[in-house]
């Protein structure tokens, strides 16, 4: 009876000490981390588009895109490491376009976007491989202002962009057709664009000074 007991017992304890290191393993693989590495200090970057390259904004209702060649971007990408990829960099600032280089839409149309007064885009990772980080960005909202046939449209877009990478050998953030935009409000905007409809954002920035970011 005794060592029917003692068997008992011992089976009871290495099973307990199983289940213990798989939910330990399992635990330790749904919290894979991710790692930044900022060559400036401050955790700051910027970017701007890659050279040769245009950021085309299209509205996939109407069908009609505005190209810029003009933009940049700053936020924030401290060194460190971090449980989820979710907000592993932000984007404080952005502009498409100038009032000496505006970006050109339908029927001799003029642009320029910037992001809106408090908002934050958050670059939101998911997934790596081989120096290069796929994800998307959310938390979008930009104005957009433009002389136009009937005079100055003005609208507000926002949403989120997928087919977001960044690659780390090139410092190059990716934004490949992305979807999930939407056009908030459009005011004079001649049928251009129209509140409501879906937008498509592409362009490709290169970073200043390149981040590194991997994960396991």
């Amino acid at each position: 009876m005794r060592n029917t007991l003692r068997r008992a017992l011992f089976a009871t304890t290495v099973a307990a000490a199983a289940f213990g290191f798989a939910a330990t393993s399992a635990s330790a693989t749904a919290l894979a981390q991710w790692t930044v590495v900022n060559p400036n200090a401050n955790g700051t970057f910027t970017a701007q588009l890659k050279a040769g390259t245009v950021a085309t904004l299209v509205d996939t209702n109407t069908s009609q895109q505005v190209d810029c060649s003009v933009g940049t971007a700053s936020g924030t990408a401290p060194s460190g490491t971090y449980s989820t990829g979710v907000g592993i960099a932000k984007i404080t600032a952005a502009a498409w376009g100038s009032t000496a280089s505006p970006c050109p839409g339908p029927l001799g149309s003029n642009f320029t976007a910037s992001l809106a007064s408090g908002a934050v885009i958050s670059i939101d990772a998911s997934s790596y491989s081989g120096g290069i980080t796929s994800g998307k960005l959310s938390g979008v909202k930009v104005n957009l202002t433009g002389d136009t046939i009937l005079g100055t449209c003005k609208a507000v877009i926002s949403g989120s962009v997928s087919n977001v990478t960044y690659n780390n050998a090139t410092g190059e953030l990716d934004i490949n057709t992305g979807t999930g935009l939407k056009v908030d409000s459009a005011v004079n905007c001649s049928g251009l664009l129209n509140a409501g409809d879906s937008a498509t954002f592409d362009a490709t920035y290169k970073v200043a000074a390149p981040l590194t970011i991997t994960s396991p």
